[in-house]
């Protein structure tokens, strides 16, 4: 998961668009993003969600979840203002692409 210490209080299933520029190409994937109480995203996950379940019944509800996705609005990679589920300004950073915000997260780490 791209993101920090998790104080998410839920999540659900989100399209995410990329555009790899060095490809001239623009892909549109599922994952599974998460929230704070206030709804802003925490963080989403870096992979598209894989379409698989234990069972028939599972493998529909995560389908069902996946067209629910498609009736939000499409989250753009570089775009996305991640907080962190602090209260002040600082707390919210943008990244221009998701490898910014992990670079991000590990030099955190490194302090």
């Amino acid at each position: 998961m791209i993101g920090g210490e998790t104080k998410m209080t839920h999540w659900n299933h989100r399209v995410v668009k990329k555009y790899y520029p060095e490809d001239d190409y623009t892909e549109f994937a599922v994952k599974e993003t998460y929230y704070n109480d206030d709804e802003s995203i925490y963080a989403y996950m870096e992979n598209p969600c894989r379409v698989t379940g234990e069972s028939l019944e599972s493998l529909r509800q995560f389908l069902e979840r996946c067209l629910k996705a498609l009736d939000q609005p499409v989250l753009v990679d570089g775009e996305v203002v991640f907080n962190d589920g602090g209260d002040s300004e600082e707390d919210y950073e943008k990244f221009d692409n998701v490898e910014d915000l992990i670079k991000s997260l590990e030099e955190d780490e490194d302090e």
